[in-house]
């Protein structure tokens, strides 16, 4: 027998049809938008020169007039606004400079600094200069030097420059008009590429794939329909051979599993008893624990008030059982907000400060970091904590120290806290979320999975280890905010 081609093998050369057809769209693209983006700074370029040039022609003729406020009409504001002008116009011919391209532009640009110097050279002689006595001299500055001399070769610099730029952006708009013509056959070209493309992939999908899916799938309806004895034909790829293979597998799973699945939907019966029966044991355990609270009297004999008081720490005792009991097996959904974690700890401390004063335990927050947010259920996350904090209080001497620390970790908040007692009989795992072992004489081993199971629904953790010294360390994290 002949074996099928894999998909893979079969969808290798349409990989190799569509990488040419995104290859030659890509260049096309690209240099489409190559050209179409360095036409576009050219002309920006062109139409800066053009801006610096005209608003330095306005410059040089408002310079002109405060030459001639400060020659013949004694302005004390003219010879400032002179300089003013004179410093706008270098800048403007330095930017120039710059922003030239080619020999033609350069020697342009250089003609028109020739032209300016020639004209700053007479006008700041007669600006901040002796004012000449005679008026035919200075006839002959103003008029011939200046007005015949420097400003008409300014003009012919302008001229020039202006005619040069402006043709250059003529070349330029027929260059974008010849790009915007050939700019639907760049259109055109990857559209037909991408038809051919539809149609090969139709065709392959249809011959391939589809088919021999459909047969799968009208076997596998089949399977559903509880007929499991019922394969599913191996036929098509070699990808939907395996999955044959591994649906006539899951068939025969199921088949096993029918008898374990009897046994689950019996031990869900019981779950959903469990909240029953503790409500049928709350209410007794109240009336028996009322009851001999009321009868309580010191004038009753030692041995009458201590069967009372142990009445009393029994319904205390099978009370929390019940209550830890439902926690644990009640479905956690989580009321997130936005907590500040230092607050809810300083809390949690307070809660429990009267409890560890008693057992002459000290509590300690070490370099807590101010503004730790994370988004949790803070009564959830409370609950947990406080009963990991009462587990270390109760498990450490006289005179020891629990400690608590809150800080960041890369993009998590941590907490952790730290006991001086003997230490856990076994590290709990996050994947196991059964009652564990207790040294507690009215523990009921519900405490440590039921915080697992909270920090695990907020996307964080729990780890315990052994201290060096002496002790437990558990490491808390949650998500940052």
């Amino acid at each position: 027998m002949n074996q099928p081609r894999s998909l893979h093998q079969i969808t290798l050369r349409y990989s190799a049809i569509y990488l040419m057809l995104v290859f030659c769209t890509s260049v096309l693209g690209a240099g489409g938008l190559y050209l179409w983006q360095s036409t576009t700074q050219e002309s920006l370029r062109l139409q800066s020169m053009l801006h610096d040039v005209d608003a330095m022609r306005g410059t040089l003729y408002r310079q002109m007039k405060e030459l001639f406020d400060a020659t013949f009409l004694d302005d004390p504001q003219a010879q400032s606004q002179y300089r003013k002008f004179g410093g706008e116009i270098e800048d403007g011919l330095h930017r120039l400079a710059q922003t030239a391209r080619g020999a033609e532009e350069t020697a342009a640009v250089a003609e028109l600094r020739r032209a300016y110097q020639e004209i700053y050279r007479h006008t700041d002689l007669v600006a901040f200069g002796p004012v000449p006595s005679d008026e035919r001299l200075l006839q002959r500055v103003l008029d011939v030097d200046l007005e015949s001399g420097g400003i008409r070769a300014y003009e012919t610099a302008f001229g020039q420059i202006d005619r040069l730029l402006v043709q250059q952006q003529a070349n330029l708009q027929d260059k974008l008009s010849s790009l915007a013509r050939y700019t639907p056959l760049l259109l055109v070209v990857p559209i037909l590429l991408a038809i051919g493309l539809w149609m090969l992939t139709q065709r392959f999908l249809r011959t391939h794939f589809l088919q021999p899916l459909t047969q799968v799938l009208q076997s596998t309806r089949v399977l559903a329909a509880g007929e499991l004895a019922q394969p599913v034909p191996r036929q098509g790829a070699l990808e939907l051979v395996r999955l044959a293979d591994a649906i006539n597998q899951m068939a025969r799973d199921l088949a096993e599993s029918r008898k374990a699945l009897v046994s689950a939907e019996r031990q869900a019966t019981l779950g959903a008893l469990v909240p029953i029966v503790a409500h049928n044991i709350r209410n007794p355990l109240s009336s028996i624990r009322a009851t001999a609270q009321i009868l309580q009297d010191p004038a009753l004999p030692p041995e009458l008030r201590d069967g009372l008081q142990g009445i009393m720490d029994s319904c205390d005792r099978l009370e929390r059982w019940t209550e830890s009991l439902l926690s644990y097996l009640h479905p956690l959904q989580a009321q997130r907000q936005e907590t500040d974690l230092v607050p809810l700890i300083r809390d949690l401390m307070g809660m429990t400060a009267l409890q560890a004063g008693r057992r002459g335990v000290r509590l300690q927050l070490q370099d807590p970091v101010q503004g730790l947010s994370a988004r949790i259920d803070p009564e959830l996350v409370e609950q947990a904590l406080h009963g990991l904090l009462v587990n270390s209080i109760e498990a450490s001497p006289a005179g020891a120290t629990v400690t608590l620390a809150v800080r960041r970790e890369a993009e998590r908040a941590v907490i952790l806290l730290a006991d001086e007692g003997p230490g856990l009989p076994a590290m709990p795992q996050s994947a196991t979320l059964a009652p564990g072992p207790t040294t507690k004489r009215t523990g009921t081993g519900l405490g440590i999975p039921f915080a697992l199971k909270v920090f695990e629904i907020h996307g964080g953790g729990l780890q315990f280890s052994n201290r060096p010294g002496g002790g437990t360390e558990a490491l808390l994290w949650v998500p940052l905010a």
